[in-house]
């Protein structure tokens, strides 16, 4: 009998990380007779495409069509929106990252099994007191369908595609490739041009630059892959170290050295066109969406097979959740969560952010003891509280609106939609530190209360 699985993401938006993930589960699934719905706060494009494909994706609870049997669990947030939800129903964990809060493992009576994708989220699942004998490695997976297999690689690379989020390494890239004569093309949040056929893209390439998923993407249709990326450098996959880089998901727990021209060049010289075909050939045989699902749904039957735990417990742990995650004044994961989902500025708005710091610093230094020693010795009169006030507001606006005018394609290539969002909200709070925002607020509104009463 097939299964009604709710799983949960924090996005279904840009079909990257973790929404590639949930999106190929979610199809595998599907054809395997079972009923996925997926839920998260944050919806885009991807969830658009995916509702055509007859999928079921939510931003609200309230709008899934039925009561799940299982909730597969990711990204604390919206997972505690599911238990809270529905707390009789058993579910399990993915861990994703051995690094984000977001990402980590918190007990809950109600999840009955914990799936870490790499060695890496296993060690820090282990980390925070998941049992072991609960705790399965599910590697990540490609839809083979999709990722069609391309035609047998060139004695030497021609064409080679830089796959990244990252910048720090674009122009070392570019420059060994151009040294060494293969033409160079760069996909990526980080490079300003995205896609959501990533398939579509691959099948012209010799030779790819890419960690994470889109190594694996990559390796899958048949090309020579190098990983790494701004972060570190790992070198080329072989047929030798493939289990080894695998099991670490090609990323962060494989860059360990810098990238060099040294090192990229001695990587390009072990382009291997018959290694790369069998790479690709494994993969395809281990590496598919059917086995994918398949793992995932035995889990799910001997977690919906255990018999239910006390109510009463599972609404402490819920409880638990919510202390942690829910704001509050107290020091306690949400705000590591919080940083984590906004993550950093793009570096343009970096470093938009240092002068409009520095400018507004200048401002308060002159505006602040003016307006302290004029309201002391109560020399200024309402006219004139209004124009210190009037004075101030349009120092903050007329940077604030530079700061947003700032943020046009070319500062927020690369973050479409919700990303370019969530740069720009709070930008006030980012831009200005707390110690200057807090008595800015408390003068401000001591010179309207003194114009009221006048």
């Amino acid at each position: 009998m097939g299964l009604r699985v709710l799983i949960t993401n924090l996005y279904v938006a840009h079909g990257s990380g973790s929404e590639a993930v949930i999106e190929l589960l979610a199809d595998g699934l599907r054809r395997a007779g079972h009923d996925p719905m997926l839920y998260a706060p944050t919806l885009g494009e991807q969830a658009i495409r995916m509702r055509r494909r007859g999928h079921v994706v939510v931003d609200r609870i309230a709008q899934l069509p039925h009561r799940p049997d299982i909730l597969h669990l990711q990204h604390a947030t919206p997972a505690a929106m599911a238990l809270a939800a529905f707390p009789a129903v058993p579910a399990i964990f993915s861990c994703h990252s051995a690094f984000f809060e977001v990402e980590a493992p918190r007990p809950h009576p109600q999840i009955r099994r914990w799936i870490a994708v790499d060695d890496l989220c296993r060690d820090r699942c282990l980390s925070r007191g998941v049992p072991a004998e609960r705790l399965s490695v599910i590697l990540n997976a490609v839809d083979t369908e999709r990722f069609a297999q391309r035609a047998p690689l060139p004695p030497r690379p021609r064409r080679a595609l830089m796959l990244t989020k990252t910048t720090e390494q674009q122009n070392l890239v570019r420059a060994v490739c151009a040294e060494m004569g293969i033409a160079l093309d760069e996909l990526g949040p980080g490079t300003g041009r995205v896609t959501d056929r990533l398939e579509d893209e691959l099948p012209a390439y010799d030779l790819v630059f890419a960690t994470a998923r889109m190594a694996l993407e990559a390796a899958t249709v048949g090309c020579a892959v190098v990983v790494g990326d701004g972060r570190g450098f790992a070198g080329l996959l072989t047929g030798g170290n493939l289990d080894a880089w695998r099991r670490l998901n090609f990323g962060a727990g494989l860059l360990s050295r810098p990238m060099t021209a040294e090192a990229l060049r001695a990587a390009i010289a072990g382009y291997d066109p018959a290694d790369a075909a069998r790479i690709a050939a494994r993969l395809r045989a281990e590496a598919t969406a059917e086995d994918y699902a398949a793992r995932h749904v035995a889990l799910y039957r001997s977690a919906t097979a255990e018999a239910p735990g006390l109510a009463e417990e599972a609404a402490r742990a819920s409880a638990a959740w919510l202390e942690d995650l829910l704001p509050s004044a107290a020091e306690r994961p949400w705000r590591d969560i919080v940083r984590e989902i906004a993550g950093p500025l793009p570096q343009p708005m970096q470093e938009m952010a240092g002068e409009i710091r520095r400018d507004m610093s200048a401002t308060l230094a002159e505006a602040l003891p003016a307006a302290i020693d004029a309201a002391t010795a109560r020399v200024l009169q309402g006219p004139m509280q209004h124009c210190l006030v009037a004075a101030v507001d349009a120092a903050v606006a007329t940077r604030m609106e530079a700061a947003v005018a700032a943020t046009s394609d070319q500062v927020l290539r690369g973050m479409p939609g919700v990303r370019a969002e969530r740069a720009l909200r709070g930008l006030w709070r980012r831009i200005l530190p707390e110690r200057v925002r807090r008595p800015l607020h408390r003068w401000r509104r001591a010179l309207l209360r003194r114009i009221g009463a006048g």
